[in-house]
This record gives structure tokens, C-alpha cells and sequence, in this order.
């Protein structure tokens, strides 16, 4: 794929990437780490800045290959992981939206914790985002630089994030209804977020 070759992405200190792109891809992301580029209905790319951070979310997605919360792994080039196009909508974006959190969401996201467990990730912080939902409300977490190399075993980000959206109550009635254990193990390791 020569074409995704004259793609350049550069290291922004501090900020977003900085994008040089020649090619009729659109950018549909970007942050410290790679730029995110439509390449059809289907697929899309993620072209890294620096090699040490395509080498960790290469790591990652090969580890996690066939799991429904990651997107499906297509092609890792050179610089470059080719993987499946999410049609949908951050979790961020939805919930700014909605102003609601539905039990059957709250419950795709428990899911979502669950397999990041299974799948022996060591960052479980995750932002809102970069969990995306399909049209069926499916999560999908994208980002995985430093899932395997962080330990960030507490969702600090998601309840923060849905603090600040005053949905966190909300959150935390349904996982205590829906998952007892799950609940006990956050009260007793972030007891602040709870009354």
C-alpha cells in the first residue's frame, strides 16, 4: 500500500498529532500518538508517529485479535494498522447527546471492563472517547498504545467523565443492580465517587 506510504504524521509535542496528507483519505481522528484516515465502508488506518507507539498498539490489537470490544484487525504495515471502520459514535458524544445512560448501555460497558479483564489488559482507564458505539450500541475501545503497558487497573477517566455529565449516580445504581461484585470492587477501591 505505497499510497498510505506518503502519508506523514509527526509528533506534536504535547499535543496532536501534526497531519501531511496528499492521499483523498479524510481524517476521521487524530491524537498524541497516530492520525486515523477513512479508507472505505469498511476500513480504516491508523498511521503512527514514531515507531515506538506503532509497535505498542500493533502488540495490543495482535493480542486481543478476535475479541467483540476491539475492532477486527486487518494489515499491520510498516507504520500503519489497517483495521475495521466503526460506523458509529463515541460514547462521549452519544451521552452529551442523550443526557440519559440506559441500563442496556450500562450493561455493554460491565461487558466491555469483563473482556478487557479476560484479555489481561493493564490500562482499564479508559475515556469515554475512545469507546465507540456501533449502530447496535456495541462498544468498540480503540486507542491501545498503553494497554498492555500501563497499570491502570481504576475507570478513573469514565467516572469522571460521567460525573461531569451528572450521569455517575445513575451509572453506579445500575452496575450495583446489574453486577454486585463489580460494584464492591470499585466502591472499595475508588470510595470517593460513591455516597
Amino acid at each position: 500500500m505505497k499510497h498510505l506510504q506518503s502519508i506523514f504524521v509527526k509528533k506534536n509535542p504535547g499535543r496532536e498529532v501534526a497531519v501531511y496528507n496528499p492521499t483523498n483519505y479524510p481524517l476521521i481522528g487524530r491524537g498524541k500518538q497516530g492520525a486515523v484516515f477513512k479508507l472505505s465502508k469498511t476500513h480504516c488506518v491508523k498511521i503512527f508517529a514514531t515507531r515506538r507507539d506503532f509497535e505498542r498498539e500493533s502488540a495490543a490489537y495482535l493480542n486481543a485479535k478476535g475479541s467483540p470490544i476491539i475492532p477486527k484487525l486487518y494489515k499491520i504495515g510498516p507504520n500503519y494498522i489497517i483495521m475495521e471502520y466503526i460506523d458509529g459514535i463515541s460514547l462521549q458524544e452519544y451521552l452529551r447527546k442523550k443526557r440519559m445512560l440506559p441500563e442496556m448501555l450500562t450493561k455493554q460497558i460491565l461487558f466491555m471492563f469483563h473482556e478487557m479483564k479476560r484479555l489481561k489488559f493493564k490500562r482499564m482507564n479508559i475515556r469515554l472517547k475512545h469507546i465507540i458505539l456501533t449502530k447496535k450500541y456495541v462498544p468498540k475501545v480503540v486507542d491501545h498504545v498503553n494497554t498492555f503497558l500501563l497499570k491502570d487497573k481504576k475507570p478513573i477517566f469514565l467516572f469522571d467523565e460521567l460525573d461531569r455529565l451528572g450521569l455517575l449516580r445513575t451509572f453506579l445504581k445500575q452496575v450495583k443492580k446489574l453486577d454486585r461484585d463489580t460494584y464492591r470492587e470499585w466502591k472499595k477501591s475508588m470510595s470517593e465517587y460513591f455516597e
